[in-house]
């Protein structure tokens, strides 16, 4: 960690969260452009930027610490639940890399405003992509910065009960429990019990059973046999159970 900020000026975030976002913002002295083609300068400043224009490090740091100011405002105004310094700061640290009005409607914000910090922190991770040359793209060091947020999100103030740190942590849990992949499985359950029933007549006993069978599902589901389409149900069921293990595969969940 070099070329850190004045820590003597007057941020409007914790010391921490003013430490993150100038790590993964750098410090440039001459006008660039990012790898999304924007023009920047300082630490991550895009405001007024014009080509060729260059900067001190004091002035990279006085409009650095007037920027947070600007977004700090505007991340507090959004938040209907009041965050913790750690929550803030990694909040403000969002909306400062993917702007405010994107971070308004973000599932971040909806989630904190519910006080579900665990989906908001998770949802970090969503803001993990941009379009380089017009391709919609992963970028690595934006993964890097969103978990760096998450994690700063999820740290705890000194008073906090979540730095209670349990010293036995479950195992990971297996994807036949998860009720994601036991919805997927049922999808293609019951689709595939209604187009065998379909073919009853050609299936003799098996086929009758089956079809009993499936009276008892459209029954207990509540939908008019009009309604069941079996094919639909198969791929629904099977891209449910596929998604959810490329997830797991990603270490998503």
């Amino acid at each position: 960690m070099t070329n850190l900020p004045d820590p003597n000026l007057p941020w409007p975030i914790a010391l921490e969260g003013v430490t993150l976002i100038a790590n993964y913002e750098g410090l440039r002295f001459k006008a660039y452009r990012c790898i999304a083609g924007i023009l920047t300068i300082g630490r991550g400043r895009t405001t007024g930027v014009v080509p060729g224009q260059t900067c001190t490090a004091e002035e990279a740091d006085t409009w650095f610490c007037a920027d947070l100011t600007t977004f700090s405002a505007e991340v507090r105004n959004m938040c209907t639940e009041a965050p913790c310094d750690n929550e803030f700061a990694a909040m403000v640290s969002l909306a400062y890399n993917i702007g405010t009005g994107a971070f308004e409607k973000s599932t971040v914000l909806r989630c904190h405003n519910a006080k579900d910090q665990q989906s908001a922190a998770r949802a970090f991770g969503l803001f993990n992509k941009a379009r380089i040359q017009g391709v919609l793209q992963e970028v690595p060091g934006l993964t890097a910065r969103r978990a760096a947020e998450a994690a700063l999100y999820l740290t705890p103030d000194d008073s906090d009960i979540r730095q209670r740190m349990p010293q036995a942590v479950a195992e990971e849990t297996s994807l036949a429990a998860s009720p994601t992949v036991r919805t997927g499985t049922a999808a293609v359950g019951v689709g595939t019990v209604s187009v065998v029933a379909e073919a009853g007549s050609h299936l003799g006993e098996i086929g009758t059973i089956v079809a009993q069978g499936k009276t008892v599902l459209l029954e207990t589901l509540g939908l008019p046999p009009e309604g069941l389409m079996p094919g639909l149900l198969i791929l629904f069921g099977a891209i449910v159970i596929w998604r959810r293990f490329g997830q797991r595969i990603k270490g998503w969940v």
